[in-house]
């Protein structure tokens, strides 16, 4: 096994079209990370992924809508969007996410 190691401040400025910008960090056997850097106003989805996310706010504010329930999302949130339902995440400020997927 060998240890991998992302530093994600080196990431911070990273930007993209639609206010929104992804890095990926991870991409191993059961597991795929990714960084999610989005403007306020900038938005992801809806969409339908087959496997489990998890969400991790590492700063910022917004929202996270799965099937027909919405929660807020702050720095230091957590949120579980199961396999197979459409969600979408949406920043009220600048806002970075951790997103993994459990394959």
């Amino acid at each position: 096994m060998t240890i991998q190691i992302i530093e994600t401040e080196e990431l911070k400025n990273v930007s993209g079209g639609a206010g929104v910008a992804s890095a990926p960090l991870i991409d191993a056997d059961r597991v795929r990370a990714l960084l999610l850097n989005l403007a306020a106003g900038g938005a992801v989805g809806p969409c339908e992924m087959p496997t489990t996310v998890l969400y991790y706010v590492i700063e910022g504010q917004g929202c996270l809508r799965v099937g027909d329930e919405q929660a807020e999302l702050q720095t230091g949130s957590l949120a579980l969007a199961p396999a197979g339902a459409v969600r979408a995440i949406s920043a009220a400020e600048p806002m970075r996410v951790l997103a993994v997927q459990v394959l």
